[in-house]
């Protein structure tokens, strides 16, 4: 198995770093004392936010952490549960249009979940995941 570039540990340490926040996102909004203490525009979000756009959120966030860990496990699986991360994300985006319009934040997530399912694909045809 070949060695992975420096880079790589950055990429996937950072693609954690930034799941794990979207993690700590969905579950706060789970939590209904939290939810409660959100701006009154959020909380009608969450609220009206259908079960299988939750279900697409836990999925992208929880699904990209987990890509990360096993990417830094060096583990192909990773390409796997970024894929479903990704195709999370991308029910996610459709929901939020819908709901708030293009948001700056809601293309980022589009952009870094884009990013690292690309960039775990890359790691694969390297060698670098067994």
């Amino acid at each position: 198995m070949a060695k992975p570039h420096f880079s790589f540990w950055i990429i996937a340490g950072l693609g954690l770093a930034w799941n794990l926040m979207g993690c700590l996102n969905f579950v706060t909004q789970m939590n209904p004392d939290a939810v409660a203490q959100m701006p009154e525009l959020y909380q009608l979000i969450i609220a009206a936010r259908p079960l299988w756009a939750t279900l697409a959120f836990g999925f992208a966030v929880f699904g990209g952490a987990l890509g990360c860990i096993l990417l830094l496990l060096r583990r192909r699986m990773a390409t796997v549960a970024l894929a479903v991360s990704l195709l999370a994300i991308g029910l996610t985006v459709v929901q939020t249009i819908a709901v708030v319009g293009m948001a700056p934040s809601t293309f980022l997530a589009l952009l870094v979940g884009a990013a690292l399912f690309w960039y775990a694909t890359i790691a694969q045809r390297s060698g670098w995941l067994r």
